[in-house]
């Protein structure tokens, strides 16, 4: 009987957004995505405090609960037993976030100084991926999935990677 109503994992709020700013042959294309007022269940993080066997523990269970008059939110260690291995709201946390997602940086050559070369077009651009995250979810990676009547929940080991592609095109 103590079940409680926790949030939900589908945002209030889900896009993203982007312009494109041009001086003379320069152009930035920076493109944002977000997501807002959504729940997500931290298992990575679940599995990491739990203090049920010898397997690797985060860095927090050391201000876990050792004797009376104690005050922290991590629970007293029980080692294959108790139950802080089980979901709670302990582990639930806003999965609210802004990531700019690319940035483009372009640049084409002005035509007079390619007709000597035969060509109509050179530009040259560089694209930045998953440059940054704003948010306040302690997991690796608040953009997990979600479904309609499915309970997010971040499983992520490892980070989303930051990449950038560049790239030359030639028109004759």
């Amino acid at each position: 009987m103590d079940i409680v109503y926790l949030g939900n994992s589908n945002p209030k709020v889900n896009g993203g957004f982007g312009l494109t700013l041009r001086y003379k042959r320069l152009a930035i294309v920076p493109f944002f995505n977000f997501r807002y007022g959504n729940k997500i269940v931290n298992s990575a993080r679940m599995h990491a405090e739990n203090m049920y066997s010898n397997n690797n523990q985060s860095v927090a269970v050391n201000w876990r609960w050792r004797k009376d008059g104690d005050e922290t939110e991590i629970p007293r260690a029980l080692f294959q037993g108790g139950y802080n291995w089980l979901g709670s709201d302990r582990y639930v946390e806003d999965g609210s976030f802004l990531r700019m997602k690319h940035l483009t940086l372009s640049y084409s050559v002005a035509p007079e100084l390619l007709k000597r070369y035969n060509m109509n077009q050179l530009s040259l651009y560089m694209t930045f991926n998953n440059i940054f995250t704003l948010t306040r979810y302690t997991g690796v990676d608040p953009e997990v999935g979600y479904g309609s009547f499915s309970v997010s929940t971040d499983n992520n080991r490892t980070p989303r990677s930051r990449d950038f592609t560049f790239g030359l095109s030639v028109g004759f």
